[in-house]
């Protein structure tokens, strides 16, 4: 392993244990606390997102030396341009879960956490499954469709809105 490759590792464990702290700080923060946990408990949004992105890059981490393993293969074969496009692509893939904690009135920072890292393990299936719309294909779940039912519906002469 190269050592740019231990150097970013290194960081990236010394942020995850930095903002890992400071959420158990957050969460058992009392009006007693010192006057920086209070500052860090009425930020702690900027906190647990910074904490769910270091979840959610160990999860694409996760996911390379998966590979890596089942393809019979050790430390020795991590490539760093392979580890590259998992962090290129990483806001796409983060954003339905920061999406999700926003609009969430649920106070279990580990739910959140686990959805991360399955986003990140599983960030391969969101662009390998991605590819153009063929015209011809009706979304069942759409409002518009194009289906058999609104044609059926205009040819009858009845409402074209489809319920």
């Amino acid at each position: 392993m190269s050592r740019a490759l231990k150097f970013l590792m290194f960081i990236y464990f010394v942020v995850f244990l930095t903002t890992g702290t400071f959420m158990v700080l957050i969460v058992n923060a009392d009006e007693g606390s010192a006057p920086w946990i209070g500052l860090l408990a009425r930020n702690h949004g900027i906190v647990f997102v910074w904490h769910l992105a270091c979840w959610m890059t160990m999860g694409m981490f996760s996911n390379y030396y998966w590979d890596l393993f089942n393809m019979g293969r050790g430390l020795d074969a991590v490539q760093v341009e392979r580890i590259v496009l998992p962090l290129l692509v990483s806001p796409i893939v983060f954003y339905p879960t920061y999406n999700l904690w926003l609009s969430s009135s649920s106070q279990s920072y580990i739910l959140f956490e686990v959805i991360a890292f399955q986003s990140g393990f599983f960030w391969q299936a969101l662009f390998t499954k991605a590819k153009p719309l063929d015209q011809a294909t009706a979304i069942p779940w759409s409002v518009n469709n194009g289906g058999v039912r609104n044609v059926q519906a205009k040819s009858a002469g009845g409402p074209t809105a489809v319920g």
